[in-house]
Order: structure tokens, then sequence, then C-alpha cells
């Protein structure tokens, strides 16, 4: 239900370049501004706030925008310090209008007056607008999860080249002191400068033992310098575009150095940022998160009070099972799926960790195991306990206490 005291609806379709924006009258339903196009300007933002002024004061108007990625915040800030009532609205709840209305085209005017359209008819039910802390977690994580997915695709391009380069160096690795793989940063400092075995074996070892000491702060000396020499001398490598190939595999190793350290540089700030959340601590003090996945679901799931229910909760991050039926047809249940990804794998991933090092949450695991459910479905449900259990210490602002979680699975004999 529209407020009583709004004369005048403004619905705004968000673009890169401009923005499309059409005025209707309430209560009648009137078009008082046909859709015309603003430019994502200052100057079109002003000639924005000039029509909005001839059409009536702050209280009398209500607008609303599609949440178009990023795109609506530098228009919204705008607003909403010149006093207005803004909604952001779901592109789902939209489009729905627009079925509702019998749209068969589509254009930036169309989408503007679906809007305005929406509004004046009391439909609108605006998405819930993160906090600050939300938002920057938002966009290191996402930011930290696309470097990670950089990282992981030029380290198996990386893979690749030296099976051609170098084959036996991969199965070589594992024999150097330390933990070694592709990885590891003297390996790709190594790489750096020797990434072939044909360069590998024309060096002299003096130098080869040089470089290892240097580039692994004296872990790695002459010894490992010959080992590697002679395997390098009787490699089955390919003799095909060596030199193309080996500018390509400095190309990457010197690609994972960058990756790793702004990599680094993400987490340095996602922790120092959770040091002053609360929300985050709280989450860090459940079995199976840490930093990362603290971050993570803080990001991803936002505000908890914006839930009414746990199930709203359950639903939000995909982890509510659906079933198709359909007369006598019954289908088997599966996940909805339908929010956050990256929630439901962290919610995974500490479900998987929490079996592992808590009695009470490894209790639950091996009662269901016991039931006859397969691991994978194990863990996803107790993917969708923990979210419970997360859910109701965020808004309640209680500690975990696995006494409570051991009390319910006592008394089923666990």
């Amino acid at each position: 239900m529209l407020a009583p005291e709004i004369r005048c609806v403004v619905g705004i379709d968000i673009a890169k370049q401009a923005q499309v924006v059409c005025a209707v009258e309430v209560p009648s339903g009137r078009v008082r501004h046909k859709p015309s196009r603003i430019e994502a300007s200052a100057e079109g933002y002003a000639q924005l706030r000039a029509w909005l002024e001839s059409w009536g004061s702050q209280e009398t108007i209500l607008l609303g925008l599609e949440a178009t990625g990023p795109l609506w915040e530098p228009l919204d800030d705008i607003l909403i310090h010149a006093g207005y009532t803004v909604l952001l609205l779901n592109p789902r709840q939209t489009a729905s209008w627009a079925t509702s209305l019998g749209l068969r085209a589509k254009t930036d005017g169309l989408d503007a007056q679906t809007l305005a359209r929406g509004l004046a008819a009391g439909l609108a039910r605006a998405s819930c607008l993160p906090s600050e802390t939300v938002q920057a977690l938002r966009a290191l994580t996402r930011a930290r999860r696309d470097l990670i997915e950089s990282r992981t695709a030029a380290r198996q391009r990386l893979h690749d080249e030296l099976v051609v380069l170098f084959p036996e160096f991969v199965r070589f690795l594992p024999t150097l002191p330390g933990r070694t793989d592709l990885g590891e940063p003297a390996v790709l400092h190594l790489l750096g400068t020797y990434s072939s075995a044909r360069a590998l074996a024309d060096v002299p070892l003096e130098e080869l033992s040089r470089v290892l000491a240097q580039v692994s702060d004296g872990r790695w000396g002459q010894s490992q310098a010959s080992a590697v020499q002679e395997l390098a001398r009787r490699s089955t490598a390919s003799s095909r575009a060596v030199a193309a190939r080996s500018v390509v595999a400095r190309t990457l190793a010197q690609q994972l150095l960058e990756l790793a350290a702004h990599i680094a540089e993400l987490e340095v700030a996602i922790v120092e940022l959770l040091h002053d959340d609360v929300e985050g601590q709280q989450l860090q003090a459940l079995p199976g998160i840490g930093p990362h996945g603290a971050a993570t679901i803080r990001a991803e799931l936002g505000d908890v009070s914006r839930f009414a229910r746990v199930d709203e909760v359950v639903a939000y991050a995909g982890l509510d099972p659906r079933t198709h039926q359909s007369g006598a047809f019954i289908g088997q249940k599966h996940l909805s799926k339908r929010g956050p990804g990256a929630l439901r794998h962290a919610l995974y991933l500490a479900a998987f960790v929490a079996a592992r090092c808590a009695p009470e949450w490894r209790c639950r695991y091996q009662r269901l195991l016991d039931h006859g459910r397969a691991k994978k479905e194990a863990y996803t449900i107790l993917a969708r306990a923990l979210l419970r259990v997360i859910y109701h210490l965020l808004r309640t602002g209680q500690a975990y206490d696995p006494a409570l979680l051991n009390s319910q699975t006592t008394s089923s004999g666990c």
C-alpha cells in the first residue's frame, strides 16, 4: 500500500550510459511524464532533480529503481541525500509486473513505465540495502573468489605446458624439502627463470644451485639442483615450439605470483574488516567456520533481521528441498539452488569441517549415515542445520553452545 501523502510515483530504468524516467500520478494513474532519457552524468541527474521539484515536494514523490548490478548506486545516493524516498526493486519482481500487464515487447521506455505502474498499484516490495560492512565484505570476498578462479585456471594451464616442456618436473616437486607444488612461490620463481627441460639442462650447475638457493630462501641447494638437472637431461620433453611455449610458461608463472600477492592483500583486508564486526566474530566461533568462510557467509547472507522466519533464510540460500509433482507423477526432491551459490558453498565446506572436528556435528553426521543417507546428502543436511544455527545466533546475539546441539542428538541414541 502506498502512503496517503504520495501523489506521484517515478519509475527509473537503469543502464550504463543513460536512465529512462517515467512519472505517473496517484491515484488517477495518469502518465504525468512520458518515458524520457537522461544521461548517467551530473548533468543528467541535475535534469532529473529539476523534474522532481516541478512534480511536488519530497514527501509526495516515491521513486523506484531496478537493482541492475551496481549501476543504481550513484543515482540512489543522490536521490537519498536530496531527501526523496527511493525503493530498490528486484528484477524478478518487476519482470512479473510486465507479465501481468501482458507486455510482449521490451524497451527501456516500457520498463520505466512498468516500474511506475507497479509502484502506483502498491505492488512494490523494496529490496533490503546491505550495510556498509556487508557491502565491503561482499566486494572483497567476490573479488577474492574471482582471483582464485583465475589462479586455478592459470595453474592448470601451466601444468599443461609443463607436460610438453618438462613432463617429469611436476612428479619431481614432492621430492623437494617442504610441501612443494606448482603453487609454491619458489617453484614459480624458478619457472620464471628456467621454464623448460632444455633450459635447465643447459644452465651451469653452479648457477642453477645459486638460483635454487635464492628462490627457496636457502631450503634448496646443490643436491636439488643436480637432481633436477639430471632429470632435465633425461627428459622426454617435446622439441616442438620450445621457445614459444617457454615464454607462455614464464608468463603464467609470473601471473601466478602476482595473483598470489593480490589474493593475500584481499585476505588481509577481510581479516581487518572482520576484526571489528560483531556478527563476523560470532560466525567464527562456530565449528568449521574460519575468517574467509565467515566473511563469505556474512557478505552473501546480509542482515538476518530482514528474514521473518528461519525457513525464509533456508529458501534464500537455496537449501530448501523442492518436489516436482503433477497428477500421479511425483518426482524426486532436490535443492532449489536459487540463492547465492557462494553462500551454499561456504556452508557446505563449514559442515564438512565441523563433521570432522566438532563431536556434536560428527554425531549428527554419523546418525545421518546410519539412516541411509549418502555422504554428500548428509553434508548438505548439515549445511542446512548449520544455517539454522547461524540464523538463531545472529538474531538473538547468543553465543554458540555445543551442549544444546548434543542434547538434541543424544536423545536419538547418538
